[in-house]
């Protein structure tokens, strides 16, 4: 099938007021319902080291993604030594530079001229997997087990795209979901961001907000969890709920998140949402120890293609 190129879209957390303030869920009165999570789906990456995402779940996006509509300044690969397991029980997503700031050659690698010829801009190479065309996801608890990369110009991202766009629908009719995003710049600071037709000031602006962690989320693992009802988005880290989302709160803006979508996991570089890179920034990396897909009382349905 012919690959979609997934344009990635600025995501601009419009809660001013929520950043550098933690939200913490109201605790649950007694006799409240017991909240049931049946586990539907997980990726473990369990495998021995060197070993690439299962292609049963995951599909890779490769090339250029300067010219995506964020000037990100990173080239995706599927090389083991940009993603792969490390036998420990982790996914890396390795981000390596390949030029200085001037564009002249770094390091040795003798691919990385020819990355340079096609993407002059391109300082680094990294990897972007998508579930696109593999596993769809349809309300529940989607989890992910992290720890964060460093680094000044950083941009990790776990989000969702709906899955009508592999069908002709456009950004920002399909709905994006961003389930974390993180700028280097900001080490304390996740963010959670929904974008669709007409909310916010402008089309990449979107509604969302920000958990402060208080120290850098890369000095150890984190779990960020979405739970997805209908018309109701939640955002956590480490089971603190900092964010809900409702058709109210985008209110003129139209919902459309009551349908398919499927999983991104990137590691970007650079970009107008996280700003410059350091120029002695020469590597980055993210460690992922799991992400696992749960059904909310028995809502919530995995879509095999």
């Amino acid at each position: 099938m012919a690959r979609v190129n997934l344009r990635r879209v600025i995501a601009i957390p419009v809660l001013a007021a929520l950043s550098g303030v933690l939200l913490v869920a109201p605790p649950i009165s007694a006799g409240a319902a017991t909240t049931k999570y049946k586990l539907l789906w997980a990726d473990e990456f369990n495998a021995k080291k060197g070993t690439l995402p299962s292609s049963k779940s995951w599909d890779f996006d490769l090339t250029n993604a300067y010219g995506w509509g964020n000037s990100e300044l990173e080239y995706y690969t599927k090389k083991p030594g940009n993603i792969s397991t490390d036998g420990a029980g982790h996914l890396l997503i390795t981000a390596k530079r390949i030029s200085d700031v001037s564009g002249m050659t770094f390091g040795t690698d003798p691919t990385s001229d020819q990355i340079l010829n096609s993407c002059p801009e391109c300082q680094f190479t990294s990897a972007k997997i998508k579930t696109a065309n593999k596993l769809g996801f349809f309300y529940g608890r989607i989890e992910m087990r992290m720890k964060n990369a460093s680094g000044v110009g950083t941009w990790p991202a776990f989000w969702m795209l709906g899955d009508d766009i592999l069908h002709g629908s456009l950004w920002p009719e399909c709905g994006e979901i961003d389930i974390l995003e993180t700028q280097g710049r900001l080490p304390e600071i996740a963010s959670g961001t929904i974008h669709g037709p007409n909310i916010g000031p402008n089309a990449g602006a979107g509604y969302g907000g920000n958990y402060n962690n208080l120290t850098p989320l890369s000095d150890g693992y984190h779990t960020y969890t979405f739970d997805w009802k209908k018309n109701q988005l939640d955002f956590l880290v480490d089971n603190k709920l900092y964010l809900t989302i409702t058709p109210q709160s985008v209110s003129p803006g139209r919902w459309v998140f009551n349908h398919e979508f499927f999983l991104i996991l990137n590691l970007a570089m650079g970009g107008l949402f996280t700003g410059d890179i350091d120029p002695a920034l020469n590597q980055a990396q993210l460690s992922i120890d799991y992400i696992r897909f749960y059904s909310i009382n028995g809502v919530g349905r995995l879509i095999k293609h």
